[in-house]
């Protein structure tokens, strides 16, 4: 059982026509991409929601448009997955099936959907198009695309792409062409779909990174809360002045152990405080795993405009008894220590593991943190201007995102992130410092 916090109305009608497949308009190569095994290991859809606040009667049409001529330069996202003689993942080129694209009407004003940082999954699948082959690996589309009008006149693209094919930067890069196509300019941005770059090694030398891909279990019987309660995917709002507080307390007898950024240091705080309102036991490992993007980390230089997964995650590992006992600018050190042990040693490492490895879902002990802070969306101006709101939905118990904060001085955040029912309480007072 599950419940989300925001103030959509149920009563909300969404009225949608079928979905109409847009294939790139002009030429585009054939044959097959391969698919890396950080790829292959992020196969899972996201959705994305971007609110606007104003549009006319053409939106549809023009950003439908836009699609089929962006698709030319982002040709593999009209394709389809498919396996190679040796059983690997890679896209099939050859297919172009399109990408299937949704026009719809809400009978309600854009106001009227609240916060849509975490949207309950109900309201979500009103404003973005899930293809019902999705569970099909080798049939389902890549990407899907649906635009609503609101009475109010504004509209919300909905978006959703699977992960094997981009990650938090490229998926920007690409809205990015997309909004300026659009607005009648040329895309500023040329993708490169040459993923070999990030090739295993042959043999795989993982090194001594072991502990970094590990999966932690659950001995303090956390998953039976999970399976029990009503799990609650809430946002909880950190303001500006609560960060710079934070900065202060990870000192050492007033000095500064290190420069610490608002992501270490709020990532310090959000694993503590749910190692506490999980309530687990002192000898209980915990673990945090920070998304690293590591296209500046390489000694080789990456291509530029390299479309795809770049991302690693770094660990930090300990009890919940250490976590809890030490303080936060110790806690805060671990995870600046882990983020700058991400080398090209550490990629290619990482890279063969996967390789070798099957993906194993982690545990509820392990916490994963990505920051769109740095996602800077507000440039996607399909011609009315850009998006007021980003949303998004069906994170795992796992996983926590922290997004901007619409406030004036541009330094609050929001932390996302769901609970059992019986934890929520708990760790909104440990946040509130």
């Amino acid at each position: 059982m599950v419940a989300f916090e925001n103030t959509a109305d149920n009563v909300l009608t969404v009225e949608r026509s079928l979905p109409v497949e847009v294939l790139p308009g002009g030429e585009t190569p054939g044959g097959s991409l391969f698919l890396s095994s950080m790829d292959c290991w992020a196969l899972a859809v996201v959705p994305t929601l971007y609110t606007f606040d104003r549009g006319d009667a053409n939106v549809v049409d023009v950003i439908k448009q836009a699609l089929s001529r962006v698709l030319v330069h982002y040709y593999p996202l009209a394709g389809r997955l498919a396996k190679n003689s040796l059983g690997k993942l890679t896209v099939d080129c050859e297919k172009k099936l399109g990408v299937p694209f949704v026009e719809a009407s809400a009978n309600c004003d854009i106001e009227d959907m609240g916060d849509i940082k975490m949207l309950d999954s109900d309201i979500l699948e009103k404003f973005v198009y899930r293809d019902p082959t999705e569970k099909m690996l080798e049939v389902t589309p890549l990407l899907t695309a649906q635009v609503t009008r609101f009475k109010c006149g504004g509209f919300t693209l909905g978006v959703v792409v699977n992960h094997c094919m981009t990650d938090g930067i490229s998926a920007i890069d690409f809205m990015n062409s997309w909004a300026e196509i659009a607005r009648g300019k040329p895309s500023s941005f040329v993708p490169c779909h040459d993923r070999t770059f990030l090739k295993s090694r042959v043999p795989p030398q993982i090194g001594d990174h072991y502990n970094d891909f590990a999966r932690v279990g659950d001995i303090s019987n956390m998953t039976t809360s999970w399976e029990r309660e009503q799990t609650v995917f809430k946002s909880f709002h950190i303001n500006g002045e609560k960060l710079a507080t934070l900065k202060k307390m990870a000192t050492t007898d007033g000095q500064a152990r290190s420069n610490c950024s608002s992501f270490v240091v709020l990532s310090a705080l959000v694993w503590r405080a749910r190692t506490m309102a999980l309530k687990m036991k002192p000898h209980q490992l915990t673990q945090l795993l920070i998304y690293v993007d590591f296209r500046l980390k390489m000694k080789a230089h990456m291509p530029d405009g390299y479309f795809g997964n770049a991302v690693v995650l770094p660990c930090c590992l300990c009890t919940a008894g250490e976590l809890i006992d030490e303080p936060i600018s110790s806690t805060a050190e671990r995870i600046k220590k882990a983020i700058e042990r991400v080398d090209e040693d550490f990629v290619r490492s990482a890279i063969d593991y996967m390789d070798k490895f099957r993906f194993e879902p982690y545990r509820v002990s392990s916490l994963l943190i990505s920051s769109w802070m740095g996602l800077d969306y507000g440039d996607f101006d399909f011609g009315w201007g850009g998006p007021r709101q980003l949303g998004t939905g069906n994170l795992l118990p796992t996983e926590c995102v922290f997004m901007r904060e619409e406030s004036e001085n541009k330094k609050d955040v929001a932390v996302v992130l769901g609970l059992p029912l019986s934890a929520v309480n708990t760790f909104q007072e440990l946040v509130q410092i």
